[in-house]
C-alpha cells in the first residue's frame, strides 16, 4: 500500500506511510454506542412564540451536542452540555416562527458516538375557535388501529395547525356487529368529542361493506343497499348535521371492481339515491358528498355516466382526488377544470371539494423531498382555491408508519408515533399549512392571477383595502409588488418569518419569487416580474463563509444609495442613474449541510424595498472516492482519496474499507489539509468482478458512504507517453506505434459499405501529464458534415466515449466529438455527461482533408481535466467512433470497442494503460 498527499503539507516517504499502513489493523471493535432516545415534553414538539422550547430525549451518554437549523438550512443554535446537566431537557432560546431541524450527538467516555435528533415547530398565537372557515381539511386517521392512528393527543396538534375539518371513517362494519344493531365503537365517539371540543368539523366517510349482509365490499342489490342506507341514516343519528359532512364511499370508481358491484357508476349512483332519500328524509339539513372520485383508469367518462345517471342530484358537493404525486401541484388544475365542464354540461355549479391529495416523503423513488411536500401542498392548496373549490383536505396528518421506502407510509404532515425522531413531531409540511392557515383565515377569495411565464398570485381579501397575495413561481425570479408609495408591505415566508418592507416613490417593493410560496399582505394592486436587484452565490463548502454578490439594476435618472442585511452584516453602496452596482454578501460559516436558501434584505435611500433570496446546498468539506488504477508496470490496484474542500484542515477518524473479501481500516488519526488530498493505494488480486465500498469516520460528524464496481482487466491497449503536435499530419513517433485497425466493424455495418476505400482508418492514442491524444488516418471516398455543434455525430467526424477505470467500474461517461464541417471550423462537442453539454472545455482538435487522397486526417488533444480523470491513475476505458456520410445523410458507422453508437454502455468500451514509457 501506498499513500500520496496533495496539498499544503509534505509528502511522507512511501516507505513510512506503508509500514504504518500495514500495522493499522481493522476498526477497532468498541464499547456498545450510547443509548439516545427522543421524549417530546410537548405534544409533537409544538411551540407558539413565547413559549419555552424545550425538546426532551433520554441517553447514557456522557456528552450531548447540538445544532440546531432552520427551514433555509440556517444554524440558529449550536453547543454541548453533559447530559447530567442536560438532565433530559434541551431548551434552546428560539422563538421565531418556522420549521427547526435538531441534530444530536450524544458521545460516550470512550470516544463512541450515536446520532440522532428531532423536529419542532414555532407558531404565531392564533385563535380558530370562533372561524368559519372550512377550507383547510385533513385525513386524520382517528378511526383507523395501530400504528396508523395519531391518537386523541393530535387532535390539538391539527387545530393548531389551522386545520378545520378531519376527514375520517366510523366504518360500518365495526358499528354493526350484530345484525339490526348499530352501535358505533367507542372510540369513534371518543375521536368525534375531540374534534368538536377543538373546533375541528368532521368530514365523515360513509364506507365500505358488512359481512352480516353480503361478502362482497360494496353493495349491488336494493336490499345490500338497503342495509347500508340503514347504517348511513344512523352514523347521521349519532353525529348530527351541525360541523359534520359526509361523504358517500371513498374511491368508489376505483375500489371493488372485481367485486359485484364492480365499481360502476350504475351501482353507485343506486347507493346514493337510497342514502340520499333517507338522511335527508330525517335530516334534511345534511350535506351529502361524493363520489370522492380517484382520478384514474377512465375517470371522466366514469363521471360523465355518474352525471348523465343523476347523480348530481343527490350530492351537495362533487368530490376528487386528483394526485400527481411526483409531479407539481400544477399539474392537477386539469382535473378539477374536466370536472366542472362536465357538471356544466349537466346543469351543475355545486361546490367542488378536494377531499384527497397528498405527496409522500422518503426514499420511494416516486416521492419528493420533505420540504417540496410543504411546498407543494401549501401550493396545492392555494391553486384549488384559487380555482373555485371550495374544501381541500390533505392526504394525510400523521405518517402511517416508519418504512422510508414505502409512499403508503410516509404522506403525513406529522411523524408516526413511533417515528425515532420523535413522536407527532412536524414536518415541515405541518408548519407551512399552519401558516397559510394563519394567513387567508376567513379572508374571502379575491381570484388568481398569472405572472411571467409560471408565476402565480392567489389572492385574499384582508378588508379596509388590504389584500393577502399567496406568490410562488416555479421559475425563480424577481417580481415587483404595487403599494402606494410609503405604504408597508408585510412579506411571511413559508414558515411564517416575517419581514416588512416599505414602497419606495414607485410604488413598489421587490421580493424573490420561487417554487416556495410567499404571503405579501398590504394595499396591494399587482405583481409583475422584474429584474431590479438579484443575488448569486458560490457554491458553499460547509465549514466556510457562503459567499455572494447582490446586483442593483438602477434604471432612475437619479443616483440611489443602497445598504444590503445578510448573514448578519450590512454592506453599502450606491449605484449612479441609469446604471448597474454590486456589493458583496457574506453568510456565516456553519458546519451543516444539505440545502440552503440564502436572503438579502435590500434599502434604498434608507428604507426597507427588497427581499431577494438565492438557493444553494452546502456540500461537506470532506468527500472519499476510489478508484481503480495501474501502477507502472500494469499491476492492479485500488486508490482511495479523501479530499477537503474547506479552507481548514480536517482530522480524520478513519476510513474502513473492503474490497471483495479484503478490508481494512486506513488514515486513522490523517490531518487532510485544507483544500488538499490524501490518497492510499491498497494491492489487489482481482481474478473476478466484485465490488468495494468505504466508510470515512471523523469525530461528531455521520460517517461520509462511497461504494463501487471492480472488473479485472485483460489485454489492455497500450497508451504510451507522447506529446502528440496538432498540425494535421500523423507524428512519425506515432505512425511507428503499432495501430488501430478500422475496417468494417460498426454495428449494424455502414450501409452498403464498399470495403476498406470506401470506409477504413487506423487509430493511434498516447498521453502526457496534460491530455490523452487520439490521432486517426481514415480513408473516405466521399467527405461530408452537413451538421454544426451537438448534431456532428450525423456526418463524418470522431466520436470518442472515456470513462475512469476498467470497462464498466464507472457510470459517468464522457462522449465528446470533433469534426471537419462543410462550412469550414473545426468544430468540437461534448454530449454527455448532460449537465456539461456544450462545447468541451480545453479540447484541441485538427482535421485535415485532403481530397486527392480520399483522407482525412484528426489529430485531438483531451485535457484530464475535461475528463475528470488522473492520468497517474494509468487506467481508462475508451470507445472510438468514426460515423459515415456520403453526402445522403449518416449511413453508418466503423467502431472500436463498443458503448456509444449502437447502445450507451460503457461496460462495453475497452481498457486502455496508460503507460508511462516513453513513445519511440
Amino acid at each position: 500500500m501506498t499513500r500520496r498527499r496533495s496539498g499544503a503539507v509534505s509528502l511522507l516517504t512511501a516507505g513510512l506511510l506503508l509500514a504504518a499502513v500495514l500495522q493499522s489493523p481493522a476498526r477497532a471493535a468498541t464499547a456498545a454506542a450510547p443509548t439516545l432516545t427522543i421524549t417530546p415534553t410537548t405534544v409533537g414538539n409544538t411551540f407558539t412564540v413565547g413559549q419555552q422550547v424545550q425538546l426532551g430525549f433520554s441517553t447514557d451518554a456522557t456528552t450531548v451536542s447540538w445544532t440546531v437549523r432552520d427551514a433555509a438550512g440556517t444554524e440558529v443554535s449550536k453547543g454541548s452540555a453533559s447530559a447530567a446537566a442536560l438532565n433530559g431537557r434541551l431548551t434552546l432560546p428560539i422563538s421565531t416562527p418556522g420549521w427547526y431541524q435538531t441534530d444530536l450527538a450524544a458521545v460516550a467516555a470512550d470516544g463512541s458516538t450515536t446520532l440522532g435528533g428531532t423536529d419542532f415547530a414555532v407558531l404565531t398565537p392564533h385563535d380558530f375557535s370562533t372561524s368559519t372557515d372550512t377550507r383547510i381539511g385533513v385525513a386524520s386517521a382517528l378511526g383507523f388501529g395501530g400504528v396508523a392512528n395519531p391518537g386523541l393527543e393530535a387532535v390539538p396538534l391539527m387545530a393548531n395547525g389551522g386545520i378545520s375539518t378531519a376527514r375520517d371513517e366510523a366504518f360500518w362494519s365495526a358499528a354493526e356487529t350484530t345484525k339490526g344493531v348499530i352501535q358505533f365503537p367507542q372510540k369513534v365517539k371518543d375521536y368525534k368529542k375531540a374534534l368538536d371540543d377543538n373546533h375541528v368539523d368532521f368530514l365523515n366517510i360513509l364506507d365500505y361493506g358488512n359481512s352480516l349482509y353480503y361478502p362482497d365490499e360494496a353493495p349491488s342489490t336494493d336490499e345490500q343497499r338497503a342495509a347500508f342506507t340503514r347504517y348511513a341514516v344512523a352514523a347521521v343519528d349519532e353525529f348530527g348535521a351541525e360541523h359534520t359532512t359526509y361523504e358517500l364511499w371513498n374511491e368508489w370508481n376505483l375500489r371493488d371492481q372485481n367485486g359485484a358491484a364492480k365499481a360502476s357508476p350504475e351501482n353507485y349512483v343506486a347507493l346514493l339515491k337510497s342514502v340520499s332519500a333517507a338522511v335527508r328524509a330525517k335530516h334534511p339539513d345534511v350535506k351529502l358528498t361524493g363520489p370522492s372520485l380517484a382520478v384514474i383508469n377512465d375517470w371522466q367518462g366514469w363521471f360523465t355516466k355518474f352525471a348523465d345517471l343523476g347523480g348530481l342530484d343527490y350530492v351537495d358537493a362533487v368530490t376528487i382526488h386528483p394526485y400527481v404525486q411526483p409531479l407539481d401541484p400544477e399539474a392537477s388544475v386539469v382535473y378539477v377544470n374536466t370536472i366542472r365542464g362536465i357538471m356544466a354540461a349537466h346543469g351543475s355549479s355545486k361546490p367542488i371539494y378536494i377531499t384527497e391529495q397528498g405527496w409522500a416523503t422518503g426514499t420511494n423513488p416516486s416521492a419528493v423531498s420533505e420540504p417540496a411536500q410543504a411546498r407543494d401542498l401549501v401550493r396545492g392548496q392555494l391553486l384549488s382555491y384559487g380555482n373555485g373549490v371550495a374544501r381541500y383536505s390533505s392526504y394525510n396528518f400523521m405518517d402511517s408508519g416508519n418504512n422510508p421506502s414505502d409512499v403508503e407510509h410516509r404522506f403525513g404532515m406529522v411523524r408516526n408515533r413511533l417515528d425515532s425522531r420523535g413522536a407527532l413531531a412536524p414536518k415541515p409540511s405541518y408548519v407551512a399549512t399552519a401558516v397559510l392557515a394563519r394567513q387567508i383565515d376567513q379572508l374571502p377569495l379575491i381570484g388568481q392571477t398569472r405572472f411571467g411565464t409560471n408565476g402565480y398570485d392567489v389572492s385574499f381579501n384582508a378588508g379596509s383595502g388590504q389584500s393577502v397575495h399567496a406568490v410562488w413561481s416555479t421559475t425563480p425570479g424577481l417580481v415587483n409588488i404595487a403599494a402606494p408609495a410609503g405604504s408597508p408591505v408585510q412579506i411571511t415566508d413559508l414558515y411564517g418569518v416575517t419581514t416588512t418592507l416599505t414602497a419606495d416613490a414607485g410604488g413598489h417593493v421587490w421580493m424573490t419569487a420561487g417554487p416556495d410560496p410567499f404571503y405579501a399582505r398590504g394595499a396591494i394592486t399587482g405583481v409583475a416580474p422584474s429584474n431590479r436587484f438579484g443575488l448569486s452565490m458560490s457554491p458553499e463548502i460547509a465549514g466556510d463563509p457562503a459567499t455572494g454578490t447582490l446586483t442593483f439594476t438602477n434604471p432612475d435618472a437619479v443616483a440611489h444609495t443602497f445598504t444590503v442585511s445578510a448573514g448578519g452584516t450590512e454592506t453599502s453602496g450606491s449605484a449612479a442613474a441609469g446604471a448597474t452596482a454590486t456589493a458583496a454578501v457574506a453568510y456565516p460559516a456553519q458546519d451543516s449541510t444539505g440545502p440552503r436558501t440564502y436572503s438579502a434584505k435590500v434599502s434604498v435611500d434608507g428604507q426597507p424595498v427588497g427581499l431577494v433570496s438565492a438557493a444553494g446546498t452546502a456540500t461537506p468539506p470532506l468527500s472519499v472516492t476510489a478508484s481503480h488504477v495501474l501502477n507502472g508496470s500494469g499491476k492492479d490496484l485500488l486508490r482511495f482519496r479523501v479530499t477537503n474542500s474547506s479552507s481548514q484542515p480536517i482530522t480524520l477518524s478513519g476510513l474502513d474499507w473492503t474490497a471483495g473479501a479484503a478490508s481494512g481500516t486506513l488514515l486513522a488519526g490523517c490531518v487532510v489539509p485544507a483544500h488538499g488530498t490524501d490518497e492510499v493505494d491498497v494491492a489487489l488480486t482481482l481474478d473476478q468482478a466484485t465490488t468495494w465500498s468505504a466508510s470515512l469516520r471523523r469525530t461528531g460528524a455521520a460517517d461520509i458512504q462511497a461504494s463501487g464496481k471492480l472488473v479485472p482487466v485483460t489485454a489492455p491497449t497500450v497508451a504510451k507517453r507522447y506529446t502528440v503536435n496538432l498540425d494535421g499530419v500523423i507524428d512519425p513517433v506515432v505512425a511507428r506505434q503499432p495501430a488501430i485497425a478500422l475496417e468494417g466493424t460498426g454495428t449494424p455495418p455502414v450501409t452498403g459499405w464498399g470495403g476498406p476505400s470506401d470506409l477504413s482508418g487506423r487509430l493511434w492514442l498516447t498521453h502526457d501529464d496534460q491530455n490523452l491524444y487520439l490521432s486517426a488516418k481514415v480513408t473516405d471516398d466521399v467527405f461530408s458534415q452537413p451538421s454544426r455543434g451537438g448534431n456532428i455525430w450525423g456526418g463524418d467526424g470522431l466520436q470518442l466515449g472515456m470513462t475512469a477505470g476498467a470497462p464498466g467500474e464507472a457510470v459517468q461517461t464522457q462522449e465528446i466529438g470533433a469534426a471537419l464541417t462543410d462550412a469550414g471550423p473545426v468544430d468540437t462537442w461534448r454530449w454527455t455527461p448532460t449537465s456539461q453539454t456544450g462545447v468541451p472545455p480545453g479540447v484541441q482538435a485538427k482535421v485535415v482533408r485532403d481530397e486527392a487522397a480520399h483522407t482525412t486526417t484528426y489529430e485531438i488533444a483531451v485535457p484530464w481535466s475535461t475528463l475528470g480523470v488522473a492520468a497517474k491513475d494509468r487506467l481508462i476505458a475508451a470507445t472510438v467512433v468514426l460515423n459515415e456520410n456520403d453526402g445522403t445523410g449518416r449511413r453508418g458507422w466503423l467502431t472500436w470497442g463498443k458503448g456509444v453508437a449502437e447502445t450507451k454502455n460503457p461496460a462495453l468500451f475497452n481498457a486502455i494503460r496508460l503507460d508511462p514509457s516513453a513513445a519511440r
